[in-house]
């Protein structure tokens, strides 16, 4: 499937999701902007905060990121740049920043074939075709579900601050969700967690140009975070 025909799932020129969107077939959009709800919870302990979605497009040069924070107690911040070609976004550099750690990046060497970690320097991983990283992978999704809604799973290897795992995410039901930007329609697709990875459940609303107005992430001692969509703009 080509660039241009597969992003018509984000092709929705200066709208806001307050109201249900056209989503007119076209290239990947020069600006998206999901601003979301986040409810953070271990235990008895429950944080609000907000989140955000950013990508912008230049041509064929994409670069997005995603952050979370909960004002005085908590802050995450996850990067990715690379290109668009026919296979969707293809990343060069991921950099994910928590707290007040240092920041850790994952380069993605397509001509040599390599993946570089500068949180684990001795243990490079081989790229291969279709490989995200942990910022762009939702968006990368959301490009899949839409170029093939009947699929039933799918594979995907994605890097991490240390290394690279497969992800497969199966589809779960429809569901209809009360958002804070309103009543909306959508399809929850999951992978299941295991002892190194988090459960990651994501919510794609097909009238809504496939965004992504639910994403749920849930570690192997129960915490979550969830992300609840409350506004979106697409230029």
């Amino acid at each position: 499937m080509k660039a241009a025909s597969a992003c018509a799932l984000l092709a929705c020129a200066g709208q806001f999701a307050a109201a249900q969107p056209a989503c007119p077939p076209g290239e990947w959009p020069t600006r998206i902007e999901l601003v979301y709800e986040v409810t953070a919870s271990r235990g008895p302990l429950t944080i609000d905060g907000t989140g955000a979605l950013r990508f912008e497009r230049n041509g064929a040069v994409y670069s997005l990121s995603s952050e979370v924070e909960a004002v005085g107690l908590y802050r995450a911040r996850q990067s990715s740049r690379g290109t668009i070609d026919a296979g969707g976004l293809k990343p060069a550099e991921y950099v994910e920043v928590r707290g007040g750690r240092p920041p850790r990046s994952v380069r993605f060497d397509w001509v040599n074939k390599r993946v570089e970690f500068s949180a684990a320097p001795d243990s490079p991983a081989v790229t291969r075709a279709g490989m995200q990283d942990r910022a762009s992978l939702v968006l990368q999704l959301a490009w899949r579900q839409r170029a093939n809604p009947d699929a039933a799973a799918y594979e995907v290897d994605v890097a991490g601050a240390r290394r690279v795992a497969t992800f497969r995410f199966e589809r779960g039901g429809e569901a209809t969700l009360q958002m804070p930007a309103g009543t909306i329609d959508a399809v929850m697709w999951r992978r299941p967690g295991d002892e190194d990875s988090d459960r990651v459940e994501v919510w794609y609303a097909p009238r809504w140009c496939g965004l992504p107005v639910r994403i749920r992430y849930t570690d192997r001692r129960g915490g979550t975070i969830d992300h609840r969509l409350r506004t979106a703009r697409i230029e």
